[in-house]
């Protein structure tokens, strides 16, 4: 692919309140520099990581790593693309739906595995709302809003759905975004409960305690991403750990979102986070997860225990991106 530019320079950022109510401006950590993209690089230290999380894929078996109805074809003539094979969905509708879906989970959660993973199969943007055990924002919202804390929870602005129980999400989903067929690793029953179950175990329930102390962001941060992607689960887990919500635009094979991605950063290569907050945007896992550590982890300026009584409304979602410009 050709060259990726350079992440775009830090913007100004907004004013966030910390955790004693005092309002602190949002920094990237001191001497931060984006690194440059290094496909399959695993850091030496981090190779047990990485091991232990494409471990976890083998019992699902990489389940979200292609999109529903996943093809191959010659690229049409005059449509620009110099790769030999173009990669597509002979199923999935041409339109996705305008607003992201919205989702409570946490990681390392065997349910919700599930749900993400037919997200990814549908080719499906979503809001994800961390709720880790501790967690002090998204399990309390979610409590008011449904009268449990009990994950994952699916909201759908586009039809006004709602829901608990992963199995009858799983079916919403794929009736409403696909042919209507669930796959049967996604089915209901021992297998689903034994695979997922051996997924989460393989990984020691990473993703699923918050922080003893985090920095609240005062917008939702966007990660590019898909389920089975080894250096996209270490991402993913200690943004459930930090309690950050964010964008997650899923890039299995054969979805428009790497055509997307590739205009925006001149390759496909995930994982991929932005951050409003800070105007960050970068590559590298093992970078990204030092990046959000330092800037939203217990030693960040402003880290707190507790969130103030504004940060307990969650983030404001993006009003161009959500059914409204309200709180989650």
């Amino acid at each position: 692919p050709p060259p990726a530019p350079e992440p775009p320079a830090a913007a100004a950022a907004p004013a966030a309140a910390s955790g004693d109510g005092k309002k602190q401006q949002q920094q990237q950590p001191e001497a931060f520099s984006a690194p440059k993209p290094r496909p399959f690089y695993v850091r030496p230290e981090n190779i047990p990581d990485i091991l232990t999380a494409a471990v976890a894929n083998v019992p699902r078996l990489y389940a979200g790593a292609v999109v529903a109805g996943y093809r191959l074809r010659q690229p049409k003539s005059g449509a620009g693309s110099t790769a030999a094979v173009e990669e597509y969905s002979a199923t999935l509708p041409a339109g996705r739906p305008r607003l992201p879906l919205q989702v409570f989970e946490f990681e390392a959660c065997p349910f919700c595995r599930r749900v993400r993973e037919a997200l990814c199969a549908l080719d499906l943007d979503a809001y994800v709302l961390p709720a880790p055990r501790g967690g002090r924002v998204y399990r309390e919202i979610l409590k008011e809003r449904a009268g449990k804390a009990q994950f994952p929870y699916l909201v759908d602005p586009n039809t006004g759905f709602e829901g608990y129980e992963s199995a009858k999400i799983t079916e919403y989903l794929y009736e409403t975004y696909g042919d209507g067929s669930v796959p049967v690793m996604a089915s209901n029953g021992p297998l689903f409960a034994l695979t997922s179950g051996l997924a989460t175990l393989a990984r020691a329930g990473k993703g699923g305690k918050r922080a003893a102390k985090v920095v609240y962001p005062e917008k939702a941060l966007e990660l590019w991403s898909y389920e089975p992607s080894p250096f996209c689960r270490v991402v993913r887990e200690k943004m459930t750990e930090l309690e950050l919500p964010y964008l997650l635009h899923n890039t299995a094979r054969g979805s428009i979102k790497r055509r997307e991605l590739r205009a925006l950063t001149g390759r496909v290569q995930v994982p991929y986070l932005v951050d409003p907050n800070t105007g960050v945007a970068m590559f590298e896992s093992a970078e990204i997860m030092e990046y959000l550590e330092k800037t939203y982890g217990p030693g960040a300026p402003g880290a707190a225990a507790e969130p103030t009584e504004e940060q307990k409304k969650g983030v404001k979602l993006d009003a161009g991106r959500a059914a409204d410009a309200s709180w989650v």
